[in-house]
């Protein structure tokens, strides 16, 4: 079989030893059709790494020993994954086993040469930051809403995380050395209108105080 130019350089770059690691990407949510198809949703949005796969590597949640391995005939997007057809995998009865299961792939495809777009994976744990709170938290995981892929970030102050999307009107910055993102968010989105209550109430009662001062002084006025 054909291989590109980008797999050939992937796959120079893998230890021809047992101790490649494995990411896990997606999930066997259920048979396509009749003919053994499976259909994958990603945890994330993107999958640029998709034209290349040539394995189909899954596991247990727990993680196995021993992974199932399927050759990959074809493959296509559809909704929030894609559509993967195997030799391997003869019918749908067969495909139904594999509901359930985990899809890893190599650690090296999720790797950007310089000049293209930078895999979510290479910014797992970097600090993402604002100017207008500061440190904001840790990225801890990954989402996506379908429209655009999101930062799963764990607050610094707070016992709480929020969703991010990591879209190119956010970003400011990526300092890969630091391992942090400057970003520039949209008011609320960090559950700032929550804090912001309390204090236009107070200020809510404060004018209502006023006001109430000034009906008094114009009572005052008009006794006199």
């Amino acid at each position: 079989m054909y291989l590109s130019e980008t797999l050939n350089r992937k796959l120079e770059s893998m230890p021809n030893d047992l101790s490649e690691k494995f990411v896990r990407v997606g999930k066997i949510k259920d048979a396509h059709g009749i003919r053994g198809e499976l259909f994958v949703v990603l945890f994330s949005g993107e999958a640029e790494w998709l034209e290349d796969l040539e394995t189909l590597r899954l596991v247990n949640e727990n993680g196995d020993a021993d992974p199932k391995n399927f050759a990959v005939k074809s493959a296509r997007f559809h909704k929030n994954g894609f559509i993967v057809k195997s030799p391997d995998i003869k019918d749908r009865n067969m495909a139904e086993t594999l509901k359930g299961r985990l899809l890893e792939i190599p650690e090296s495809f999720l790797v950007s040469e310089p000049g293209e777009t930078l895999f979510l994976r290479e910014v797992l744990g970097f600090t993402v930051v604002t100017e207008a709170n500061g440190e904001v938290g840790k990225i801890e995981a990954f989402s996506s809403n379908v429209a655009q892929d999101l930062l799963v970030v764990k607050s610094k102050t707070k016992n709480e995380t929020y969703e991010i999307p990591f879209v190119k009107a956010f970003v400011k910055n990526i300092d890969y050395d630091a391992k942090k993102i400057e970003m520039e968010l949209p008011y609320g989105l960090l559950g700032e209108e929550l804090d912001a209550g309390p204090r236009e109430t107070d200020a809510g009662a404060d004018a209502h105080e006023a006001a109430n001062a000034g009906s008094d002084s114009d009572a005052d006025s008009d006794e006199q």
